[in-house]
């Protein structure tokens, strides 16, 4: 188990390190050394996953989706950056679609589990993710956020993407109320992680699709997109 433990902490660091040469390999432009270190980076979160499954000692359904979910956003990683065509955008951004999909299954999967009075969706969930989207619909017009071609499968991202860090954030603060074991550290992996996903993903829509194009714009959207993928991924160590 400490040989495990060790070889997590050794993939984050070893993930943290590389992203800094990575960030340079690709700005202003994507290059196929910065391709190449994106995909170490990905890799080394699907290790995190793997690890934390090995440290869990099951392999849960939890931990099931939450691999899948990795695993599609791998995909989406080298879609989007092996070429900027749109097709390839495309495929991309529904295979995150697809990896956020899993996490809020796994959500509900431990919810189910560990809280069985939980339903699928309760109506304060489905509130706060309609205000949460239309706050997102409202601020991208305010930041001059134009997706153009793809608005509709961006707007869908975006709600597929709110609905799983509300699932999350939902599970993280049951949880806390519960005061069920590591309590306090599976709620921080959860909310944090969800909310980093939607951070890194809001500054990705402004570079992608908006007028601010700076280098520390991209240092924050890959900072919180990295830290999002290791917490997300670190959560099968609380749940089954």
């Amino acid at each position: 188990m400490t040989g495990y433990r060790i070889l997590m902490a050794a993939a984050i660091l070893l993930l943290a390190g590389i992203v800094p040469f990575f960030l340079k390999a690709g700005w202003p432009k994507k290059t196929k050394k910065s391709l190449l270190l994106k995909m170490i980076c990905s890799t080394l979160f699907i290790v995190v996953g793997v690890l934390s499954i090995l440290l869990s000692q099951e392999f849960s359904r939890y931990a099931v989706w939450i691999l899948c979910g990795l695993v599609f956003s791998w995909l989406g990683d080298f879609f989007l950056h092996v070429s900027s065509k749109l097709h390839f955008f495309l495929i991309g951004l529904f295979s995150f679609l697809t990896a956020h999909i899993f996490y809020v299954i796994a959500f509900c999967t431990a919810l189910q589990h560990t809280f069985p009075e939980a339903g699928f969706f309760n109506p304060y969930e489905c509130l706060w993710i309609a205000v949460i989207v239309l706050f997102g619909a409202v601020a991208s017009r305010k930041l001059q956020i134009h997706p153009g071609r793809v608005t509709i499968p961006a707007f869908l991202y975006m709600c597929i993407l709110v609905t799983m860090m509300v699932k999350a954030s939902s599970l993280g603060i049951r949880c806390l109320i519960a005061g069920t074991p590591l309590c306090g550290a599976a709620a921080a992996v959860l909310i944090v992680g969800s909310l980093s996903f939607v951070l890194s993903d809001a500054t990705l829509a402004m570079l992608n699709f908006g007028p601010q194009k700076t280098f520390p714009l991209k240092c924050f959207n890959i900072g919180t997109y990295y830290g999002a993928q290791v917490l997300l991924a670190s959560t099968i160590l609380f749940f089954r």
